[in-house]
């Protein structure tokens, strides 16, 4: 019914290639955002991880030489005493400092940071239009932003801390090698050039194994939502589909195999080549043998000194391996970054215009010569032309795929017409400010959703108790009444939708918690039920135009045409304008639009196009003999 059709023999974009310099910038830009949100953290937490590595260079490095110095040159036992009494304090200020970081500000820091950087990609994707959800690489993006954000930004901030106690580290050990050996620097030097070439392949490896593997990720969790959602449980224990979605499973886990070992293969090479031969040869071997000789042979170093530059080469070696392992770290945060960016960086193509426009002011809606296509694919909707005035009742009716739902999504301005216009009051939608303007209509749809939330939540939406409607005036029923604020516009909507029988069963009224998904006491409505909590918000929401995509569709044809009939009569100085596959409430609509194929084929009111005798004669005869003695003919 006008639903968008899947894309054939399209493929995702390949991921463009960036340069160090954007990965690096990429960096930075979540480095910002955390400084932004959190500066008190990120300060506080560089500081200690520099302090952390400096302690640990005196405890390990310079301790050893002191002592060992001392006992050589017969120094007292209280001098060696006093200096292990200033090392243990170095101690425990590290670990007093590292405690109250681990348990209570990191803790709520990176809770914001992820809250706030969740939050602006949420408000960029419910800025965009939703068109950008039929593009595939868009909706890729967006789940690839929303699931790396949050841990890219703790990796990020985590490596950092590294970057900086390792330099620390490396500092330390360079002042102590230049006032002890300047020459034992060059045997750890040559192995960080090989090791940071060697890691920075590795991680564009690792990258490009990440990107072969997320579609066939993506093809899994589907199967994972499948076999653990509710949604499904029926049709898995009726249906023979549950052996054929398990030996979909295994092939696409059998898809996953030959791309780790393609990649894990070539990184195992790389990793040798750069952590064995240039590393534990070079630096445990050759610089050891070469500290020997100076201490036993030439007497130029004295033991301690000897053992505080072994331990010192081994304090530099590793922070210089985790020095090249953090650099294509970073290239590769960059990497993922860059999607993050890229999606926060999309621009809506659908302009607000500057022109407000309130609730009271409406007086006509009007397409003129519309058509409409999704994407590249031949047009849904051709040359529309109607019109609905304030107060009227409008029909769409029309078999599947006539394009009856593109229709309502083009006049709510989710998607702006391809050719044409829609128009308010004689003025193009597109001149008008878009909050403003969809402001003017409460609609529900066929695929409505019921959230995890109290049954006042999900009536009331995003408006808040007391709120007041654009023109100031008080919230109001869908029939324009005024109502009382908080629970009585609530219970109102709901009795006018017809769930007030149920209503008086629930213990809580509407603060009953729906669905069970984080609340064991929640409920379940029923697919009626659920539908008229869902028509509940369009009463409760005060606007001049009520749109209804076939929302009462799991309702009985009885039930539904007693809720379309309630719906009207309380909806009476409202345009309505609805859509249903069931034509017993199309007697009481002003007007008729027959849509096939995308095109307006026949429109009129019901007894005009009874007289015509055409195809809306012919559906309206064939449903009136399914519920002839059931009193929704219509006659």
């Amino acid at each position: 019914m006008g639903s968008r059709k899947p894309e054939k023999g399209k493929k995702t974009k390949k991921t463009r290639e960036i340069g160090l310099g954007r990965c690096y910038a990429n960096v930075f830009f979540m480095l910002g955002i955390a400084f932004r949100h959190t500066p008190g953290f990120v300060l506080n937490y560089c500081l200690f991880q520099m302090y952390s590595a400096a302690e640990v260079f005196v405890e390990f490095t310079i301790a050893m030489k002191v002592l060992l110095d001392l006992i050589t040159r017969g120094a007292s036992y209280g001098e060696a005493l006093r200096f292990l009494g200033l090392v243990l304090f170095l101690v425990m200020v590290k670990l007093i400092w590292g405690a109250w970081m681990d348990h209570y500000t990191a803790p709520r820091a990176r809770e914001k940071l992820r809250m706030k950087l969740r939050m602006e990609l949420y408000e960029k994707a419910v800025t965009l239009e939703l068109e950008r959800y039929d593009n595939p690489a868009y909706y890729n993006e967006f789940v690839w932003s929303v699931n790396e954000a949050g841990t890219r930004m703790d990796q990020i901030l985590s490596d950092l801390g590294s970057l900086l106690a390792q330099i620390t580290r490396i500092l330390a050990s360079g002042i102590f090698f230049l006032a002890l050996d300047r020459l034992g620097i060059l045997f750890v030097v040559v192995s960080l050039l090989v090791m940071m070439a060697s890691y920075s392949i590795s991680g564009r490896l690792g990258f490009a194994r990440d990107q072969e593997l997320k579609p066939i990720e993506r093809k899994r969790s589907y199967f994972n939502r499948v076999f653990y959602l509710s949604d499904y449980a029926k049709e898995l224990r009726l249906n023979p589909l549950a052996d054929r979605l398990r030996e979909e499973f295994d092939t696409t886990n059998s898809q996953v195999y030959p791309v780790i070992k393609k990649y894990g293969r070539k990184q195992l090479w790389v990793s040798f080549a750069g952590g064995y031969l240039s590393n534990d040869i070079l630096v445990n071997t050759v610089y050891l043998g070469y500290l020997v000789y100076r201490t036993v042979v030439k007497k130029a170093l004295s033991y301690g000194s000897a053992m505080a530059l072994f331990q010192a080469s081994s304090s530099l070696k590793y922070a210089l391996m985790n020095l090249a392992m953090l650099f294509p770290r970073f290239e590769q945060h960059g990497l993922y970054v860059e999607k993050i960016r890229t999606f926060l960086a999309f621009e809506s193509t659908m302009e607000s215009g500057q022109e407000k426009i309130a609730s009271g002011d409406f007086k006509s809606l009007s397409l003129e010569g519309v058509s409409f296509a999704y994407g590249e694919d031949a047009d849904t909707l051709h040359d529309i032309t109607m019109s609905v005035k304030a107060g009227e009742k409008i029909a769409i009716v029309g078999y599947n795929g006539a394009g009856k739902s593109t229709l309502i999504k083009l006049i709510l301005r989710l998607y702006d017409v391809k050719a044409g216009a829609v128009k308010v009051n004689g003025r193009d939608i597109r001149e008008y400010d878009l909050g403003s303007y969809r402001n003017l209509f409460a609609s529900v749809f066929q695929d409505y959703k019921i959230f995890a939330s109290t049954v006042a939540d999900n009536v009331r939406m995003e408006a808040a108790e007391g709120e007041t409607d654009v023109l100031g005036g008080r919230k109001s029923t869908a029939s324009g009444r005024p109502a009382e604020d908080g629970e009585g516009a609530i219970r109102q909507a709901l009795l006018e939708s017809g769930f007030g029988e149920r209503l008086d069963t629930l213990q809580k009224g509407v603060d009953t918690q729906l669905t069970r998904e984080f609340d064991p006491d929640g409920i379940n409505l029923s697919g009626g039920e659920a539908q008229k909590v869902a028509i509940a918000r369009v009463f409760y929401k005060y606007c001049p135009v009520i749109i209804l995509d076939e929302p009462s569709s799991a309702l009985d044809p009885v039930s539904e045409y007693n809720l379309n009939h309630a719906m009207l009569r309380a909806a009476e100085h409202k345009a309505v304008i609805f859509i249903s596959h069931r034509l017993s409430s199309t007697v009481m609509a002003d007007r008729i639009y027959m849509l096939e194929k995308g095109r307006i084929i026949e429109s009129g009111s019901h007894r005009e196009l009874m007289d015509l005798d055409g195809k809306y004669a012919r559906m309206f005869r064939m449903q009136a003999e399914k519920y002839q003695g059931g009193g929704v003919s219509g006659g």
